[in-house]
């Protein structure tokens, strides 16, 4: 799929099948990740993939008792991605990584979903050896995530609105 197709193709995805994403196509998404734009050159996030039945299984029921809820949608991967919480360019790095993620995932027909909610859940008490077992530091930030899989048949998507950002030439 060329690039540009892949961006004006994606996107979001809430209710994911059984279908597990081959950690082939795992590894070319991340590898898309870690080859965006970041302040400086500096590099300073981290992309955490998670895709072990223990762990998925934990951070679906820890969402699920704080939250009330499936954040992951049932998704069977999970990329977190985070970086230093004083850094001041944290943000924007770390969604440079995950739009690059997300269309690259596009590209490969995968499906996947930007997901907010990770920095609050791997913040309480509750989730703090989950996080560490995880490998991200205390004094990271959880700024996003990428849920990634294959649509449940009958699945919703959200579809984009065509004229939703305005564009102005001068």
């Amino acid at each position: 799929m060329k690039a540009i197709d892949a961006i004006k193709n994606r996107v979001s995805c809430r209710e994911y099948s059984d279908k597990k994403v081959s950690l082939k196509k795992l590894q070319m998404i991340l590898e898309a990740g870690q080859a965006a734009p970041s302040a400086c050159n500096r590099q300073i996030a981290d992309i955490t993939a998670v895709r072990k039945g223990v762990y998925i299984n934990k951070i679906r029921d820890l969402s699920k008792r704080l939250m009330n809820r499936d954040v992951m949608y049932g998704a069977s991967t999970i990329v977190l991605v985070h970086a230093p919480k004083e850094d001041a360019f944290c943000a924007q790095d770390c969604s440079c990584i995950i739009e690059n993620m997300m269309v690259a995932a596009t590209s490969l027909k995968i499906d996947s979903c930007w997901i907010n909610q990770f920095d609050e859940l791997l913040s309480t008490t509750e989730a703090k050896k989950l996080r560490k077992s995880l490998g991200i530091p205390d004094n990271h930030r959880v700024v996003g995530s990428v849920a990634l899989g294959y649509r449940k048949d009958g699945a919703v998507i959200q579809i984009k609105a065509k004229d939703g950002i305005n564009i102005a030439i001068n």
